[in-house]
């Protein structure tokens, strides 16, 4: 069921102006979904751009773009499952450096409810994951897709 925290929070973004945003979720599945209600809310050009493994922009070009022009803006679709393989939080591998060295103005973490179920959240105490985004970031909006009684 869609609720709209996928628009609801681009609208955010886009009304507050974050330079730099990540979206985070467990489900990678939906990054085209966050693709289509990106291009939804920025219409025009915007000096918005949003990129992630397959849709959109590569993290590469988008911090080109950062680089290039200092009003350009940014938002990022991370998934759970390529971060924790990352040398950064314990994992194996030499990768997503770029996503953990940057200072995030907002970090989005769609579907909270199920992220909190990962192995890598249930061993905070040994790799936090407040680690990679407490410290770097400004603002933090959990998206729990479920209504509550």
């Amino acid at each position: 069921m869609r609720f709209g925290k996928t628009l609801s929070s681009l609208q955010i973004v886009k009304e507050l102006g974050f330079k730099r945003t990540i979206i985070v979720t467990h489900r990678p599945v939906v990054r085209n979904s966050w693709f289509e209600d990106f291009r939804k809310i920025f219409k025009e050009p915007t000096g918005f751009y949003f990129g992630s493994t397959t849709a959109g922009l590569t993290l590469n070009d988008l911090m080109s773009l950062l680089h290039d022009n200092d009003s350009n803006k940014i938002i990022y679709f991370a998934s759970l499952q390529d971060l924790r393989e990352s040398r950064a939080i314990g994992g194996l591998y030499n990768k997503n450096e770029i996503i953990f060295n940057t200072e995030w103005d907002l970090v989005i973490i769609d579907d909270i409810n199920e992220i909190v179920q990962t192995k890598l959240v249930k061993n905070e105490q040994k790799y936090p994951v407040s680690m990679a985004y407490g410290k770097k970031n400004k603002y933090t909006d959990y998206l729990k897709g479920e209504v509550s009684e």
